[in-house]
């Protein structure tokens, strides 16, 4: 048997594995490209949608903490108008002590002293009270405007903003206003359907300004709620069938003085010995007796208010029941201590967003230009023949993503300092700042619109 040696070329065998080798290193750089610009710009979507969400979160927390604030200066109007009521009964009172006693050696001294240092004072805390109740309306008007500009100035940074994010995180990506007119329908719903502005003179809805003098009434202190008690002896006693007790009545309360009418802050503080017999008359037996007034004030915050007109026996610490002679001589001689303006406007959740506890989605669609995206027919790689990106297509001619988020509200439940003490579930609402945001999965109705939106472009 005879070999023979076999001679001859691998270079075309090389040419054709060294093509297919660089087809695969081109279809592996646009496939890790495509990767990579995908992911970024998903991630620069969700951080767009997170940040308007973050926005609408710091505006309703911004809301509830100045409602907040505004219930606190309601009250200390309150009780700026309870101080002075207190400080004319105790004027009067000292006055009355000095009818009765002044006229005896040494004690009426004493008293005379007493009731003059206690004029003096009184006269020097009624202009400061006054000025107060200016302050305070003041800061009223403050707080009221200080959330209508915030909130025009939500509506109006939040597209400036997110643009802002979107050109922070890729420089490359753009916000099509084309592709976002779902954005300002769900920025609208956040801002003007989902909460509102509440006045007193608003008649669709009613209720959340009610809520709002109710959260004022319970958040009044003991001293402006009612500040009523029996004064212990020598002042209260019983020597059957005789009984002398000393009321001490009291408070203050916001009333209305008519539909569209601003409110008033009024206050009634009053003493009163009770003379009282145990007699019967027929087959009934029981303590009778009569007033007397020793000390009495009467406060409103304008002159608006008539306190001879509120009959309401709740009112004042309940003090048209305890001691009803000395609250009558009490409105008699009320007195006007600022010029009040009542419950300024204030943001609550409107119809939309009562008893619920997140918003509607924010949806943002992120997109950027095909030739944005680094791959081969950018970077001008290959021949037409042997470039893998060709069949290389995507919808609009342009790389989309799509992110949604929310605001949420969510009062701890991990901390027991913010518990509730009835261990409730607590709705959203704009008087506890417990607003936060959070990414949320995009509908499919939201999809479908996006991408049939996106292949008309």
């Amino acid at each position: 048997m005879v070999f023979s040696c076999q001679r001859g070329q691998a270079m075309v065998l090389s040419l054709i594995l060294m093509t297919f080798s660089m087809m695969v290193l081109l279809f592996g750089f646009n496939a890790a490209q495509l990767n990579h610009q995908t992911t970024k710009l998903q991630y620069t979507a969700d951080n767009t949608a997170q940040s308007l969400a973050n926005m609408v979160a710091r505006d309703m927390n911004f809301k509830a903490y100045t409602n907040r604030a505004s219930v606190a200066n309601q009250v200390a109007v309150a009780q700026l108008v309870g101080l002075s009521a207190w400080f004319n009964m105790a004027d009067v009172f000292a006055d009355n002590a000095c009818d009765a006693l002044c006229s005896i050696p040494y004690v009426g001294q004493v008293v005379n002293a007493i009731a003059r240092a206690v004029e003096y004072i009184n006269q020097g805390a009624q202009p400061f009270f006054e000025g107060l109740v200016y302050v305070e309306n003041a800061m009223l008007y403050a707080l009221s405007f200080a959330q209508q500009a915030v909130h025009y100035a939500g509506v109006v940074s939040g597209p400036i903003s997110a643009r802002e994010v979107v050109t922070a995180n890729d420089p490359d990506a753009r916000l099509d206003t084309a592709q976002n007119i779902f954005l300002g329908r769900d920025v609208a719903d956040i801002w003007f359907n989902f909460q509102k502005r509440f006045s007193r003179s608003d008649i669709r809805d009613g209720t959340q300004y009610n809520d709002y003098i109710a959260v004022v009434g319970k958040s009044r202190d003991n001293f402006t709620k009612g500040m009523n008690y029996r004064l212990d002896r020598p002042w209260t006693w019983t020597l059957f069938p005789l009984r002398l007790t000393t009321q001490k009545a009291g408070g203050s309360d916001l009333v209305s003085n008519g539909r569209n009418k601003a409110e008033s802050w009024t206050s009634a503080h009053t003493l009163s010995f009770w003379f009282q017999h145990y007699n019967c008359h027929g087959f009934r037996c029981r303590w009778r007796g009569g007033e007397v007034p020793l000390g009495w004030g009467g406060t409103r915050s304008d002159d608006r208010a008539n306190m001879n007109r509120i009959n309401n026996r709740q009112y004042w610490g309940q003090s048209r029941r305890k001691n009803p002679r000395a609250t009558r001589l009490a409105a008699r001689y009320q007195e006007t201590r600022g010029g009040y303006d009542g419950v300024q406007p204030f943001f609550a959740l409107d119809r939309d967003g009562d008893s619920k506890s997140q918003t509607r989605n924010i949806t943002v669609v992120v997109s950027k230009p095909r030739n944005k995206v680094k791959t081969t027919p950018r970077l001008q790689v290959g021949h037409d023949n042997t470039d893998p990106a060709i069949n290389e297509e995507m919808l609009a001619d342009r790389m989309t993503a799509l992110a949604s988020a929310n605001a949420y509200y969510s009062r701890p439940r991990d901390l027991t300092a913010w518990l509730r003490r009835d261990r409730r579930h607590e709705y959203g609402n704009f008087y506890n700042p417990f607003w936060q945001a959070r990414l949320a999965e995009p509908s499919n109705r939201v999809k479908s619109e996006v991408l049939a939106l996106t292949k008309v472009l």
